[in-house]
């Protein structure tokens, strides 16, 4: 009965959120998002820590999501890493800010922030846009200077979602943000995500949820030991996948990627 209620508390609260973003939406336009002043909204604790509550009880109660291996993710409030994961899902930075249960900022398609009320709500909870479709020197100096404060990042090496489940190929961003700055990459495997939101649904659907991390990369170690940056995307590519492929009992390697 309890978690029937706290169900239905959660996905009245969707439901009136989605009702609220579309109306600024109609009133105010396709502005304010990746210019002025929004930009200059500041990350709040308080925002992340609701958010991550909230999508946690949702997921708990209507995904039933269960979260492994979480003694890889460090306990020492100051030791920094950078997290790394498949992407399916327009849910996917929730599920690993709730998961990795640290501050994390996470780097979000810059169209995610032309509407008004979702780019100061985005920057609210850490997150921050990032343009696909060039080099985007803005975002990387943005990851730069999280690494360089001490933070910890959260990013998607796909670089888009793969809304049949598969594991596309990694770009090497990522990489080489945590092999310049010598911060340890947390590969993690979000299982069924690609079912919760699938084409063309507006609502999350009841897909059991899995998110498993695994062992660190210690890339200081690695370059050290002569590995290259593509050495290193390929052993965090084959990390995840090989996880994912023996949760999802099939190949999650994208088909044009195989052998």
């Amino acid at each position: 009965m309890e978690n029937t209620t706290i169900f239905i508390i959660s996905f009245a609260v969707i439901v009136v959120l989605f009702i609220i973003i579309k109306l600024a939406s109609y009133w105010f336009g396709k502005t304010g998002g990746n210019e002025g002043k929004i930009t200059e909204t500041a990350p709040s604790i308080f925002w992340q820590r609701l958010t991550n509550l909230f999508w946690f009880t949702f997921c708990k109660v209507y995904n039933r999501v269960e979260i492994k291996n979480a003694h890889f993710i460090p306990k020492d409030p100051k030791a920094q890493f950078v997290t790394c994961a498949n992407h399916a899902s327009i849910l996917d930075g929730f599920i690993m800010g709730f998961s990795v249960l640290r501050p994390i900022y996470i780097m979000v398609k810059k169209e995610a922030f032309e509407m008004p009320i979702e780019s100061w709500y985005l920057r609210k909870v850490f997150c921050f846009p990032v343009d696909r479709s060039k080099v985007d020197t803005v975002a990387i100096k943005r990851a730069m200077k999280v690494l360089s404060d001490g933070d910890c990042l959260g990013l998607f090496p796909e670089g888009t979602r793969n809304r049949e489940g598969f594991v596309s190929e990694f770009k090497p961003g990522a990489i080489k943000l945590a092999m310049k700055k010598k911060v340890p990459i947390i590969p993690a495997y979000i299982g069924n995500s690609h079912k919760i939101t699938p084409p063309h649904t507006i609502l999350p659907r009841p897909a059991k949820l899995t998110v498993t991390f695994l062992e660190p990369i210690d890339t200081a170690a690695e370059v050290d030991a002569g590995k290259t940056e593509k050495d290193i995307i390929e052993m965090l590519y084959k990390r995840i996948t090989d996880e994912g492929t023996k949760i999802m009992g099939y190949d999650v390697r994208d088909p044009k990627l195989r052998e």
